[in-house]
């Protein structure tokens, strides 16, 4: 009985903050944390995210108490009900360092000093702009602390990793630094894939063993890929990994229950790497394995098939590998398709099920993936239907990014308008959503600045509207010389010459201000000429219209802009006229 008390996965946590005293925030946010990477089900259809280990149940942690009517709780309840072998002290030492000591029966098992700069992390994921110098300070040290307490519950679960058995979800990972990076890098919101990229690559530097920060390593730099051998490439490794960890799961050299759910990942990717190569003779061999890896997934992941994954994550997969096997099947195969019926559902029961159910499904990512499928078989002649489903899938914000630039829309993207604008990839027409604007508008609205072109330095009394925003007058200089810039922009007199550039007008202006111009008189006579020669490194209008198309998909035509740009340095700086320019295109 003593061996047993002595030998439970049970851990008490103790935080501490800056004054020495017990911190039961913090407690409970790493234990939260800890619950997240090490009790939680698998996450994530294509990419691992956080572990698969499931070892800590609620029971396993338990956080110290500052209240001292608590703390003798907590004291007598342990007392009767069961030792806690498992200890775990974590204190701050300054800003960027935390200390964790971790104590099994009284021995010491291990310490670490996690430090943030040694580490490679900023603290400051996307979304950490705010107006007036208020919001960033505290969301950036939220995230700081965070990141510090990811890397704190990493260390403790790959401690206990090392004296218990149940850990098999950390798929080899054992540096508890790599395993900390690659929960941060996965489960972050990043402004771009280069942030997360840089994590992963550092967590797989520190721990070669680790397949799930290979895998997440290979998904940020490979699954947008859009050069079709490199894409195949990314096919054939993803392949080749299913199927190594497959024979190591037969053989007995993996476990099912630690591995199983990885592997069903590697292999949905597969499936959605392979759909988004052409249909060419030589990607007919990896079209062939992907509907193979289709049925055995249809196979396996059904209920009553003791799938690694939750249900709501294996009838996910299930309805995706259905709409996979429906699209990687060849047209007239009479192996799959059966006159009259359309399918040959002898070869996999219930399939047609589950691809009908998979088209109407308004979960985000089945619903994309139909989208996808229709877009495949049917083209435009489905927009009202891929449309759609496209609106139930963008409910999730990061799908919706995903869209931007998936290889497998690129097609409609560039054909469908109303894709275009479910994305919201259309023209701002307000000045005020210029970014420079942005954190600033409902201050400067509340001043009395109805029109930007109103922000000038000698009618608005700015010594008032720049302490109020509490800016400095550097930046408070620069927003009064932007609203220069927009009043002239909205003083434009439109001619035959440039009026198609009127709905792209405060798209041009936000390029101009990307391109560091901020006065119409930095624009140079030489590049807005007739006589400008295109595709030279000073082709400014070039520049122009690709950083507008980047954004909206869409651009002005060459000789329009520049007509504009001409008449925009034309007009006087203090040619505002007193409504704005009505709409020369007589279109709303």
């Amino acid at each position: 009985m003593a061996f047993y008390l002595s030998s439970r996965l049970r851990v008490a946590l103790d935080v501490r903050g800056a004054d020495g005293k017990t911190n039961e925030a913090d407690s409970m946010h790493i234990v939260a944390l800890l619950h997240e990477l090490g009790a939680a089900p698998p996450r994530g259809i294509e990419m691992p995210v956080g572990t698969d280990v499931k070892a800590l149940d609620d029971t396993a942690l338990a956080v110290a108490f500052s209240n001292k009517l608590l703390a003798a709780a907590q004291k007598i309840l342990t007392s009767m009900f069961g030792v806690t072998p498992w200890k775990v002290a974590v204190s701050p030492v300054g800003e960027n360092l935390l200390a964790v000591a971790v104590t099994r029966n009284g021995w010491t098992v291990g310490a670490a000093g996690i430090d943030r700069k040694a580490l490679g992390l900023s603290g400051e994921p996307a979304g950490a702009a705010s107006p007036a110098g208020k919001g960033p300070t505290t969301k950036a040290a939220t995230d700081a602390r965070t990141e510090l307490h990811k890397m704190a519950a990493a260390f403790i679960l790959a401690t206990l990793a090392r004296k218990h058995h149940g850990f098999e979800g950390l798929c080899g990972a054992t540096d508890w630094r790599s395993l900390g990076l690659h929960s941060i890098a996965t489960t972050g919101q990043w402004a771009d894939a280069g942030t997360a990229e840089a994590l992963l690559g550092k967590a797989v530097d520190l721990d070669q063993g680790s397949m799930l920060a290979d895998i997440a390593l290979h998904f940020y730099r490979l699954r947008r890929e859009e050069e079709q051998k490199a894409l195949a490439g990314y096919a054939e490794w993803l392949g080749a990994k299913a199927a190594g960890i497959r024979l190591d799961i037969d053989a007995g050299v993996k476990s099912w229950a630690g591995y199983g759910a990885l592997l069903y990942r590697v292999e949905m990717t597969f499936l959605s790497v392979v759909l988004n190569l052409p249909m060419l003779a030589e990607f007919d061999e990896l079209r062939a394995k992907g509907r193979a890896v289709a049925r055995r997934l249809l196979i396996e992941l059904p209920p009553g098939h003791d799938a690694p994954v939750p249900g709501p994550l294996a009838h996910s997969m299930l309805l995706n590998a259905a709409l996979a096997y429906h699209d990687l099947s060849a047209p007239g195969d009479a192996q799959f398709r059966e006159s009259g019926l359309g399918y040959n559902s002898a070869m996999v029961p219930h399939f047609v099920e589950w691809y009908e159910e998979a088209l109407g499904s308004v979960a985000p990512g089945t619903a994309y993936a139909a989208a996808c499928s229709i877009f495949r078989e049917s083209g435009l002649s489905q927009e009202e239907k891929i449309i759609e489903r496209l609106g139930y899938a963008f409910t999730d914000p990061e799908i919706k990014d995903w869209a931007r630039s998936d290889p497998e829309l690129k097609g409609l993207l560039s054909s469908s308008i109303k894709f275009r604008e479910l994305l919201g990839l259309k023209p701002r027409d307000d000045y005020w959503k210029l970014d420079p604007f942005v954190p600033y508008e409902k201050q400067l609205r509340a001043a009395g600045v109805e029109r930007l072109g109103d922000l000038t330095a000698d009618e608005t009394g700015p010594h008032d509207i720049r302490v109020d925003l509490q800016l400095s007058p550097f930046v408070f200089a620069r927003l009064v010389r932007l609203a220069s810039l927009v009043r002239r922009a909205e003083a434009v007199v439109y001619s035959a010459e440039n009026r198609s550039v009127y709905p792209f007008r405060v798209e041009v202006v936000a390029a101009m201000v990307r391109a560091g111009i901020e006065s119409p008189k930095e624009i140079d006579e030489a590049w807005i000429s007739d006589s400008a020669v295109p595709g030279h490194p000073r082709d400014f209008i070039s520049k122009l219209r690709n950083s507008i198309r980047q954004r909206i998909m869409d651009a002005p035509e060459a000789a329009a802009l520049k007509a504009w740009l001409r008449a925009l340095k034309d007009t006087p700086a203090d040619g505002s006229p007193a409504e704005p320019e009505p709409n020369p295109t007589g279109r709303l």
